[in-house]
């Protein structure tokens, strides 16, 4: 009886090392368990962005503050959190753009501006532009977007569906559903 139950313990054992072997991963090549491939990974985080670019007679072009930049080498883009852009025209501001995120891509040469995105213009009548979505081209000097936008000033206001804007020669283009409302000034 003695030698039964420790047959039995024996080859219960046997059995339970088997299934341990082929199920539990003893049988099978090593495998890491960190994947190791990091082409999907940022490779530089910076945090508190304050930066200018000139042109070539070293005058400011644009400005860019922001609290965060991540840039991804495999898509060459970057995602920048809460950017506040400012144009200059022969060294002037003219406009300051701001959104809750920002997508670069081109080398850098296009933006797009996501959520709340909010423009005003800094020297002249005041003017204001909300819209959700805003891709702003460094080199054709244009603001582009197929939101919804609203676009105020002290006579009224005016609201579209799509906007292009080419900042060079200061002109405006609503794409579609355009509505606008013009206040008299008092006499």
């Amino acid at each position: 009886m003695d030698v039964r139950n420790t047959l039995s313990l024996a080859g219960g054992l046997l059995v339970l090392g088997a299934v341990g072997y082929y199920w539990g991963g003893f049988g099978k090549d090593d495998s890491p368990l960190l994947n190791t491939d990091t082409s999907h990974l940022p490779d530089y985080d910076v945090v508190a962005i304050d930066g200018k670019q000139t042109n070539e007679l070293g005058q400011v072009t644009h400005t860019l503050k922001a609290a965060h930049l991540v840039h991804y080498p495999q898509r060459d883009n970057s995602v920048v959190t809460k950017p506040l852009v400012t144009l200059y025209k022969d060294g002037i501001a003219t406009w300051q753009i701001s959104a809750q995120q920002a997508l670069t891509s081109n080398n850098n040469r296009e933006l797009q501006l996501n959520q709340q995105v909010l423009g005003k213009r800094i020297n002249g009548q005041a003017l204001s532009l909300e819209t959700e979505t805003l891709t702003a081209n460094q080199e054709l000097q244009t603001l582009t977007t197929a939101a919804p936008v609203i676009i105020r000033a002290p006579q009224g206001q005016i609201s579209s569906v799509g906007l292009s804007a080419n900042l060079q020669e200061s002109t405006l283009t609503f794409t579609a559903q355009v509505r606008g409302t013009y206040v008299l000034p008092p006499h």
